[in-house]
């Protein structure tokens, strides 16, 4: 399987008045990577809105599986532009069914208070292997997909929740650096556009650690639900991003991810959360 690159698949065609198509990528399973709808959805409402009015919220609903081997289309609805805000809605179909709709919002940005989430203590990205060279030359039974490269390299602080063995972890925190491989262009859209790619990548790997589950154990679902994004300040997407996630709560089969991403320098750039479905046949 190629590795897909992130300006490609983030650079949408317009046939049409707020209208996008986005390419897709292949998949091990047939269902499309949540991640690349969030993407694709606030570069098209991006593509709707002044460049002085950066993204700054997301909030996302999965609607319905997507195929990873068809085109997306994405209809942006243009709700509102005040003298500051702008208001998008973007439906995404597939052969003129909805599989995806979000609601994604742009600020020009304001002076006010500020505080942030404290920086975790951590080890370097320099210090840890990406997650594809962990397993490259390893009999651990983790399918061929962990074993190549992606368009976001992950370098896990903690380790995985992979086999073998997967040991039920106290641990309130899941830390993985992450960052594009390769430089992109100087687009805080295109930057905002690839982390939020990269957040559905992780954020319920939390749950799996703590109650000791193998994520690809057998009888075993997982599917996104819903998605919020809050973007806080500028950010690059191509330099490391520490992802500092947890899970609070698990009940009625669903399970909540949250997370904070600091850059580099301890900036609390985003916050993340995510509902998903988990369910295990025992």
């Amino acid at each position: 399987m190629d590795v897909p690159r992130l300006q490609d698949l983030l650079d949408l065609a317009e046939p049409d008045t707020d209208r996008f198509l986005g390419r897709t990528q292949p998949m091990p399973k047939l269902r499309l990577f949540g991640g690349l709808l969030l993407a694709q959805s606030i570069a098209a409402a991006g593509r709707t809105v002044a460049g002085d009015r950066p993204v700054h919220s997301m909030h996302a609903l999965f609607v319905r599986p997507a195929d990873p081997t068809d085109l997306v289309e994405y209809t942006v609805d243009r709700i509102r532009d005040g003298g500051a805000t702008s208001a998008r809605r973007v439906i995404a179909r597939q052969g003129g069914v909805e599989v995806f709709t979000a609601l994604v919002s742009f600020q020009r940005g304001r002076d006010g208070v500020r505080h942030q989430a404290e920086f975790p203590r951590t080890t370097e990205p320099e210090e840890l292997l990406p997650l594809h060279e962990r397993f490259a030359d390893s009999d651990v039974p983790v399918p061929d997909w962990w074993r190549k490269p992606r368009a976001i390299e992950l370098r896990h602080v903690d380790d995985p929740p992979y086999p073998p063995p997967v040991e039920p972890s106290d641990a309130s925190r899941h830390l993985v650096w992450m960052r594009a491989p390769e430089k992109l262009p100087d687009d805080p859209l295109l930057h905002a556009c690839a982390l939020a790619y990269a957040s559905d990548m992780t954020l319920l790997e939390p749950v799996f650690l703590l109650h000791g589950v193998d994520r690809h154990a057998k009888g075993l679902q997982l599917a996104s639900l819903d998605h919020a994004m809050w973007f806080h300040e500028d950010l690059r997407a191509d330099e490391w991003l520490l992802y500092d996630q947890d899970c609070p709560v698990a009940a009625g089969g669903r399970v909540l991810g949250r997370g904070n991403v600091f850059d580099r320098s301890g900036r609390h750039v985003a916050t993340v959360a995510q509902e998903g479905l988990l369910r295990i046949e025992r």
